[in-house]
Order: structure tokens, then C-alpha cells, then sequence
């Protein structure tokens, strides 16, 4: 059975059956990505952890309509993304707090194993030029890169185009690259055709 398979099969014994252990079990799928998505937005791991219980707290109130959920992964997604933005109009005490308002965090360290390989300016410099990218094209690059959706599950999650994914993508593309051009050698090639070779067309299927 494969993954995909098997969140089906606890989405069914949750929402026919209301089975605790399954709904145990699909937390602890979804938990790691979902906390890093709304860290990356809120900045506190305290409120991330907050914002997923209260996104996992409503899928348990709602068990019995977990059957109609045609993408799951894409509903958890939007719903961290939602308690979150929530969460930030608390903080402020502003309403209609948007992603373009918020400065998403985001460490080098989460992106790819091929980082590890490079020494710790070329890092540093990595981590600060994506740090400067505009906020959604940071979410963007952030969810391609770490989580692996495909254009078209951001762009539901993020509600913009695939489009607009593709300019996201280009725009931090041309900026790391930029950036990274002082230290350009064979290795350094190899890693940055590495690393972004996974945000091709490829994840719009």
C-alpha cells in the first residue's frame, strides 16, 4: 500500500468510524510539514504548533465530512495557511492580514541535502539572498523546494495562478543565482543544477 493509499484508508476509519488511533496516525503524517509551514508564517513555534492543533482540532469536529475532501494534503495546507493568517491579524490587531504582509522565515538548513555540502559563506549567502526575495516568492520557493507539491497544488494553496508560481520561481532563481555567481565553479554548478532542476515543469502534473 502506498502512501497516498494509506492516508485514504484513515480518512475512511476516521470519518466512518471515528477511530482515534487513525486520526493519531494521519497528525503525525501531516504535523512536521504543516508546523514548518506555519512557522515559516508566524515565527513562533509556540503559535505554529497552535495554528496545526487548531487546523487538526476542526478536522476531528468535521471528521464526517473528510470524505468529501478531494485533496487533503492541499486542505490542510490551506487551512494552516488560513489559521495562520488569522493568527497574524490577532497579533496585530488589524483584519484582512494577507501572505503579502508577512516576512516568511526561512533557513537553509530545511532546503536540501545538497546545502550541506557547501561551505558555511556560500551558505550564509544562500540563506540571506533568499531571506531577501518579496515574502510569496519566498513561500513559494519554500513550498517547492522543502515540501515538493507541484505548481498546481501551491497555486490552489496559495490561491494565485500556476502562472504566477512560474514567475515566483524565475524571480528566485535569477536572484540566487546572481548571488551566487562570485563563487561559480564546476561543484557549485553541479549543486545549483541540483537543486533547481526540482522546481521544473515536471511538478505541474
Amino acid at each position: 500500500m502506498d502512501n497516498s493509499q494509506h492516508i485514504e484508508l484513515l480518512c475512511k476509519k476516521i470519518s466512518h468510524n471515528s477511530d482515534q488511533q487513525a486520526f493519531k496516525e494521519l497528525y503525525l503524517a501531516y504535523f512536521d510539514r504543516l508546523y514548518k509551514f506555519a512557522f515559516s508564517i508566524l515565527h513562533s513555534a509556540e503559535f505554529a504548533e497552535e495554528a496545526v492543533n487548531d487546523v487538526f482540532l476542526n478536522i476531528w469536529q468535521k471528521r464526517n465530512s473528510l470524505k468529501n475532501i478531494q485533496s487533503l494534503t492541499n486542505y490542510l495546507f490551506i487551512s494552516t495557511r488560513n489559521t495562520s493568517v488569522n493568527y497574524l491579524s490577532k497579533f496585530r490587531k488589524e483584519r484582512n492580514t494577507t501572505l503579502d504582509d508577512v516576512l516568511v522565515r526561512f533557513e537553509i538548513d530545511e532546503l536540501t541535502p545538497e546545502t550541506a555540502f557547501f561551505n558555511a559563506e556560500v551558505r550564509s549567502e544562500i540563506e540571506q539572498a533568499i531571506n531577501q526575495l518579496p515574502p510569496k516568492t519566498k513561500l513559494v520557493f519554500q513550498m517547492a523546494k522543502i515540501e515538493g507539491l507541484k505548481y498546481k497544488e501551491i497555486a490552489q494553496i496559495l490561491d494565485i495562478s500556476v502562472n504566477t508560481i512560474d514567475n515566483h520561481i524565475a524571480t528566485a532563481i535569477k536572484k540566487l543565482s546572481h548571488t551566487l555567481k562570485k563563487f561559480r565553479n564546476e561543484e557549485i554548478d553541479f549543486i545549483l543544477f541540483q537543486l533547481f532542476t526540482k522546481t521544473n515543469k515536471k511538478t505541474l502534473k
